[in-house]
């Protein structure tokens, strides 16, 4: 079921969109702090199987398990941001988020970590709180609940986003295969290709959009959600929309 005309687009704050570095625990109650409707998280898994958030992949996580990951020094050479932060569990994320009722966008980086990602929401009932972008293959586990959004491929093809074929075989392969919506490059976004996929009652997420004349462009293209580094921008587009509607 797509989006309520008043309700778009969705302001979804990529995460390290505030002062505190990415991924961290900081960084995401900076994003519970700005009101923002989603907040995106980068999602990995440690040699236990246990979904963290971190961007970059590290050869220490195929040697150790988050308690030991977050340990010094070992946690310091996950990179600079961790001398100062703790690695965050990706389940102690969702039980905030659910306390908060505060929606999460989980961008899962390889193939090795769908299915512990996909694991940990169920577990912990969070099904209808998260949308699941990025890798989404060799899926194993009953998604029912869960909003997965198919990730377009980005093309270095300038016209791909108003290429009738293009659109037309990426919505049906994302309704063929039961996916939610479909998340593409911004540069991608057409009023062709949002049409379509709304025709097929597919949601329409863009990313990673941080200039305001862009973000009207697609405002008025009426996508349903709108990554970016700069939500508390993006929110005050929405406002002006909204009492322009009232």
């Amino acid at each position: 079921m797509l989006l309520n005309r008043e309700e778009r687009p969705l302001v979804t704050a990529h995460t390290g969109c505030g002062e505190a570095p990415a991924n961290t625990w900081a960084s995401f109650m900076e994003v519970v702090a700005m009101r923002a409707d989603i907040a995106e998280l980068d999602i990995r898994i440690t040699c236990k199987e246990e979904p963290v958030l971190l961007h970059d992949h590290s050869l220490l996580l195929e040697l150790y398990d988050a308690r030991q990951l977050n340990r010094m020094p070992a946690r310091a050479r996950l990179g600079p941001p961790h001398r100062e932060h703790g690695l965050v569990l990706l389940a102690d994320v969702i039980e905030e988020a659910k306390r908060r009722g505060m929606k999460l966008n989980l961008d899962i980086k390889n193939a090795e970590s769908v299915n512990p990602t996909l694991q940990i929401v169920k577990a912990l009932h969070a099904e209808g709180l998260v949308y699941v972008t990025g890798c989404t293959e060799g899926i194993q586990v009953d998604t029912e609940g869960m909003s997965l959004l198919l990730n377009a491929p980005e093309s270095t093809d300038e016209d791909a986003g108003t290429d009738e074929a293009f659109i037309q075989r990426i919505c049906e392969e994302a309704k063929k295969q039961g996916y939610r919506g479909i998340n593409l490059h911004y540069s991608m976004c057409s009023p062709a290709f949002v049409e379509c996929a709304h025709s097929l009652d597919l949601m329409v997420s863009v990313y990673t959009v941080d200039e305001a004349v862009m973000m009207r462009s697609l405002m008025d293209m009426r996508v349903d959600s709108i990554t970016t580094m700069m939500p508390e921008q993006l929110m005050r587009l929405r406002k002006v929309d909204e009492q322009h509607e009232a």
